[in-house]
């Protein structure tokens, strides 16, 4: 059976990420496996919708089984979130590694992996960062100097796709990459437009904020309009904004050196930021006020988030949690009980394995709009889906 891997957060899910999965089946693919962020996303955001809605719907949209990435790991750069996915999806078995993509030049984003791996590529940055450049821009350049296509890495999709491959190489494992060419809207697309057939995920939670529905009913998959709407009218919807006023009140009762606990800090980034919570009244002022060309919002928000979250660690993943799976899944997890990692299906059966996720399911439900009662970790378990399209319902694997 061939197994692709596919790293995702889909939130929401959309259009353009259910094409990626009916490409990935097209591809040769028997069996699609999903890496997916937990109820904290790589942007630093928390997701608008529970793991478990967001994981029932890659498996109503395409998906055989999705396993959870861990909140420590997906809170990172793009590299180390790409190192972990990448660490689980190998443990799962997978022997293609799928990606949405600008370019869907494969050869390129190979090339631009290795290169970035080579030895030639410290010494290369090191050169550009001493001119000032900031990180992202020496990146670029350094690639472009040892020959390969430095604008691969200026495109998010194919960024992550080289940071994806990266992984694959320093695994020492081969896996068959898979470039599928990005649907509809980039990222950073301001507007979901009514009507249109495919959006960005960042388009469609702002049309959620601001109250426009439309996108959601032209730009959401069929499989999933109803889950989630179920979702959203219970939750209301989660974001930064109920939480803001406490995120600031834990800056301002804060010090450095409790900043500087945390990955990517430095101390002039901890003081930029102690010193703009003590002048902003709200999130996004103090992202405007921390962010430069070197500190971009995006590291800001991971500082904010991770020491609000209290997640100094960055430690792999180091077992395997099932948040959705349909019946070519569950013979994927008959395999997968004999593999590397331990697996858990069954939550009240690992509550040690799960302490620390538990702790964060507990603090996410503050930031729904209609806030969300403790325990749901423990009490929720993994969503079966029987065939390919099947009712949610619980079951032993």
């Amino acid at each position: 059976m061939l197994v692709a891997g596919i790293v995702c957060e889909y939130n929401p899910l959309h259009t353009g990420h259910a094409h990626h999965l009916r490409a990935t089946r097209r591809a040769g693919a028997q069996a699609i496996v999903c890496v997916m962020s937990g109820h904290f996303v790589q942007r630093a955001e928390p997701a608008m919708l529970t793991k478990w809605t967001r994981a029932q719907a890659a498996v109503l949209c395409g998906a055989d089984l999705v396993l959870e990435l861990p909140s420590r790991c997906a809170l990172q750069s793009a590299e180390g979130f790409a190192q972990s996915a990448v660490q689980l999806l190998l443990a799962a078995g997978a022997q293609m590694l799928s990606f949405g993509s600008e370019s869907a030049d494969t050869g390129s984003l190979e090339q631009a992996a290795q290169l970035l791996c080579s030895p030639r590529f410290e010494p290369a940055l090191r050169e550009g960062l001493q001119h000032g450049l900031s990180y992202a821009a020496a990146r670029q350049q350094a690639l472009c100097a040892l020959g390969g296509d430095g604008s691969l890495l200026s495109c998010p999709n194919d960024n992550l796709a080289v940071e994806y491959l990266k992984a694959a190489i320093r695994s020492g494992r081969s896996v068959t990459p898979l470039a599928v060419l990005r649907k509809g809207a980039h990222h950073k697309d301001p507007q979901a437009q009514p009507g249109a057939r495919f959006c960005s995920a960042s388009a469609l939670r702002r049309a959620w904020r601001e109250g426009d529905r439309r996108p959601w009913d032209s730009a959401i998959p069929c499989n999933a309009k109803e889950l989630y709407k179920k979702e959203l009218a219970l939750t209301g919807g989660v974001s930064f904004s109920p939480m803001e006023r406490a995120l600031l009140a834990r800056l301002r009762a804060s010090d450095k050196a409790q900043l500087l606990r945390l990955p990517d800090a430095s101390e002039e980034l901890c003081a930029r930021v102690l010193h703009a919570a003590r002048r902003s009244s709200s999130l996004e002022q103090l992202l405007c006020e921390s962010c430069t060309t070197r500190y971009t919002k995006s590291r800001v928000r991971r500082l904010v988030l991770r020491h609000f979250l209290e997640l100094p660690s960055t430690d792999p993943p180091s077992f395997l949690r099932v948040l959705a799976f349909n019946d070519t899944g569950r013979m994927l997890l008959r395999r997968l009980r004999e593999g590397p990692m331990p697996l858990v299906v069954k939550p009240s059966e690992h509550e040690a394995l799960l302490r620390e996720e538990a702790r964060l399911t507990d603090l996410f439900a503050l930031f729904a709009a209609n806030p969300l009662p403790c325990g749901m970790e423990y009490r929720t378990s993994p969503r079966y889906l029987g065939g390919q399209h099947g009712s949610p319902s619980s079951a032993d694997v």
